[in-house]
């Protein structure tokens, strides 16, 4: 039997930060109850204890580096977001695929793996040659292709394309995927109850130093995550101006796809990785924060833009849906940027990695489990699927 493996805050503090000074508190109270509740539930196997150790070092490490980078340039809080166009819909809805090439339009600003990991430039970076950022996205991706090879398939990442922006927000501690890939039920029961204002005003500070630093100045920006579905007030409050493109799909699909997705995460870092549990854990989420989404869009579309797309129109017509969704964010969609999109997606074939297979029993669901949690989801927007 795999031994159990514990976490020591204490330890990973002093090894991110060097006994200088310490975390934030309110990142520090996320990481106590994150930690604990990893400890108390989360059945972490040696290896999958080390993976999450590290990911807290580097968490406080770029905390602590964005906390001074504010401090010795602090006009970068006045840097102008244009924008963006934020991608959401229920995960392995199409996302993913959208978000990608509309990111290949060479005008468009996006947080590439390598960003999103590492968001501040490493000390005594050269001036020339290529970032280091880009060297430690490679190693994390190879080590996630050799260790989760199933959820490599089912969520290819490299470190020159852009993912998604939940894994900027590490440096909050706030941060739902803390509570999928690794079962930490006390950790998601206070995050139910937390305030994400915050949280959208460092992805906001996180855009403005990237764009600080990277010269991108008046060009839109493009993101990506699931996860804002239930956050639509606090994201147009820090991005008034957001264009959403919701991406739909049938739920009894989607759902049973990230299933199988999160019960390979956890497989790989857990000695017990039930997917009962996980379908149980998908359908509380995701129905609760579809509910939370749909309710917000009731008040929020009359004076914002949404966009609705079908997956199958993605799969099908990728170049007619980014045409849509430069439309209404306003945008011109030159030659060059369709031509882009274009190579992107003839160089990212479906299943390039592997196939990704589910079931919807396999985690002791069925379609009436699903059709009951997404009722008003489907009535509103079944005509999608």
């Amino acid at each position: 039997m795999i031994p159990q493996a514990k976490l020591d805050l204490a330890e990973i503090i002093q090894s991110a930060t060097g006994g200088q000074p310490g975390v934030s508190p309110d990142m520090l109270e996320a990481l106590r109850i994150l930690t604990g509740s990893w400890n108390q539930d989360g059945h972490l196997t040696p290896a999958g204890a080390a993976g999450k150790r590290a990911g807290l070092i580097r968490a406080i490490t770029n905390r602590l580096r964005l906390e001074d980078t504010l401090t010795r340039h602090p006009e970068i809080i006045r840097e102008p977001i244009a924008g963006p166009i934020v991608i959401i819909g229920l995960p392995r809805s199409g996302t993913t695929k959208l978000h990608r090439i509309i990111a290949a339009g060479p005008g468009m600003q996006k947080l590439l793996l390598w960003q999103l990991l590492n968001p501040v430039p490493l000390p005594n970076t050269p001036p020339n040659g290529p970032d280091p950022r880009i060297a430690l996205a490679e190693a994390y991706t190879q080590a996630l292709r050799a260790n989760a090879p199933e959820l490599y398939a089912a969520h290819p990442m490299a470190a020159n394309e852009p993912d998604e922006d939940i894994f900027a927000l590490e440096v909050t501690g706030y941060n739902y995927i803390n509570c999928s890939t690794v079962p930490a039920p006390a950790y998601k029961a206070w995050l139910d109850q937390q305030s994400f204002t915050p949280v959208y005003r460092w992805l906001k500070l996180i855009l403005q130093v990237q764009q600080f630093f990277g010269h991108g100045r008046g060009q839109p920006w493009v993101l990506k995550a699931p996860q804002h579905m239930g956050f639509l007030p606090e994201l147009f409050s820090t991005f008034p101006n957001a264009t959403i493109v919701h991406c739909h799909r049938d739920p009894k699909i989607t759902v049973a796809s990230y299933i199988a997705m999160i019960a390979a995460a956890r497989r790989a870092s857990c000695t017990i990785a039930n997917a009962a549990d996980v379908g149980r854990y998908a359908l509380e989420f995701w129905g609760e924060h579809t509910r939370r989404y749909l309710a917000a869009r009731a008040v929020l579309a009359t004076n914002h833009s949404f966009v609705d797309l079908a997956y199958n129109s993605i799969v099908a017509d990728s170049l007619a849906c980014a045409e849509r969704i430069h439309a209404a964010a306003g945008l011109p969609l030159p030659a060059a940027s369709r031509a882009a999109m274009l190579a992107w997606e003839q160089s990212n074939t479906q299943h390039k990695h592997g196939k990704h297979s589910y079931n919807l029993a396999d985690a002791g669901l069925t379609p009436d489990d699903i059709a009951r949690a997404f009722a008003q989801y489907t009535n509103q927007f079944g005509g999608y699927f």
